[in-house]
């Protein structure tokens, strides 16, 4: 779906990763020929490089949560693991729900930041209120929460359990927000160190616990989630301290100033963030309320084996959406608009060479994996061929979105994802009782074409416009 948002902002600071900032963007080159200029070049290599970092990023938080939720199921009762992970996914949620329009919304506002001032204050209050909100609001959730939902009763109960669901929440708030600084910058191996010593920090917690303290239960999992989000804002703040731009104390009122100028399209960054996230939480509910919660199973880990490949384009449409960024407001004149779209086209590129491989190797081996799980989960080889092919006009797509969230237009790339979350989610629901759960995947496919078919079609309204020398 057209999201960009591995897990995402611009690039006027000098940094180690070749950049377009001292080239010519405006399209022209000698004999007034198109060509490869070295700003081009500098703008494909960083975007190249944003995006295998994203992708490492997500890798690795995949593969040590893997471990994490092994390990845990191996030293824990099931009923605390399922309150465990009902506790984090909610704390999660909340944190989400508050940073995720701000988050990518730094993406438009930091490459008009021209002095270290400017960008400390942009960053500085844009961590407060986030971070802040998510206090609020997870305080004032616990007891809805506890009230509502009874496995999660000791957010009312235990005093401890609720403090830590709080301060979890505002941990994974700063940890989430300097991410999307990191991919502003065109820093993400900043974002992959930050997040590697987070998951390493919250695994290796866990065996501390499953040694010393084997018996605290969901409590001991609440802790080193939310010790771990805590720990990453701190080393994400260092990292950003010592290898961006110093931080440090900004005036209140010049913050509140900026925060209000911040509100608006932080909300439709927001909406544009939810309505890519749709489906993804949707569709299993759909699934099992029409087939049943057997059918969801196999559903649900052919889903989470086909994920593998749809990391890949929203982790370039992350690095092209920071790339479009800092061209759109670096260069001058309608120069910038064509050198937005050649690196929009070029980023398409470099996403359907990078899941071609992939998509096969998951087409070759998907029986046998799918098998793994047991020889019920086999009927999920079809889905996956689905959602294989699916992730190519996904790739339109979220370039698309975020071309529109460079320029601004983010009416227009709320509704595009809009419409493919319904056609999904609504595909889903009709679909599912005749075909079974390739019902669900024929809808996810059928989503992504129509989105793809409207970016082709109405390419003037959603795709960069040419330079005069395009």
């Amino acid at each position: 779906m057209a999201t960009a948002e591995a897990p995402l902002p611009e690039a006027s600071l000098p940094s180690a990763q070749p950049s377009a900032d001292k080239s010519p963007t405006d399209g022209s080159s000698i004999g007034g020929r198109p060509s490869d200029k070295p700003s081009d070049r500098g703008a494909l290599r960083s975007l190249t490089v944003n995006s295998l970092g994203i992708m490492a990023t997500t890798v690795v938080n995949a593969g040590l949560g893997y471990g994490y939720w092994t390990l845990a199921a191996r030293i824990m009762p099931s009923a605390e693991v399922g309150l465990g992970s009902a506790a984090t996914s909610a704390l999660v949620i909340i944190s989400l729900v508050v940073h995720l329009g701000a988050g990518v919304g730094l993406i438009a506002r930091l490459p008009q930041r021209g002095t270290a001032e400017q960008w400390r204050l942009t960053v500085v209050a844009t961590l407060a209120a986030t971070t802040g909100g998510t206090l609020l609001v997870a305080a004032v959730a616990e007891l809805p929460l506890g009230l509502l939902v009874a496995p999660l009763g000791p957010l009312t109960r235990d005093p401890w359990f609720a403090l830590w669901f709080v301060l979890g929440a505002a941990g994974w708030t700063g940890s989430g927000v300097l991410d999307y600084l990191f991919i502003a910058e065109r820093r993400a191996g900043l974002m992959l160190v930050r997040n590697a010593a987070t998951a390493v920090a919250k695994l290796g917690g866990l065996a501390v616990v499953a040694v010393a303290a084997p018996r605290t239960g969901a409590m001991g999992l609440l802790l080193t989630w939310s010790l771990s989000g805590l720990l990453g804002t701190g080393a994400g703040l260092v990292l950003c301290h010592r290898r961006v731009r110093p931080l440090g104390r900004v005036p209140l009122r010049a913050a509140g100033a900026e925060l209000v100028l911040l509100a608006r399209p932080a909300l439709g960054h927001h909406a544009i963030s939810v309505a890519g996230l749709v489906p993804t939480y949707l569709l299993p509910v759909a699934v099992t309320a029409r087939l049943g919660a057997g059918a969801n199973a196999a559903f649900f880990i052919t889903w989470m084996i086909g994920s593998a490949i749809f990391m890949i384009s929203p982790a370039v449409s992350s690095a092209l959406l920071a790339e479009g960024s800092h061209l759109r407001h670096s260069a001058e004149g309608g120069g910038q608009r064509g050198g937005l779209r050649r690196i929009a086209l070029r980023s398409l590129g470099v996403t359907v060479a990078s899941i071609t491989v992939p998509a096969g190797v998951l087409c070759a081996i998907g029986h046998p994996v799918l098998g793994i799980f047991g020889a019920g989960y086999r009927q999920g080889y079809g889905l996956l061929v689905v959602l294989v092919l699916s992730a190519f006009p996904d790739a339109v797509s979220n370039v698309a979105v975020a071309t529109l969230r460079v320029r601004g237009r983010l009416n227009r790339a709320a509704a595009l994802n809009a419409v493919i979350a319904a056609i999904a989610v609504a595909g889903t629901w009709f679909s599912t009782p005749p075909l079974g759960i390739l019902g669900a995947g024929v809808s996810w496919l059928g989503a992504q074409l129509v989105g793809a078919l409207a970016v082709l079609v109405f390419h003037r309204r959603l795709l960069p416009p040419k330079d005069r020398n395009d």
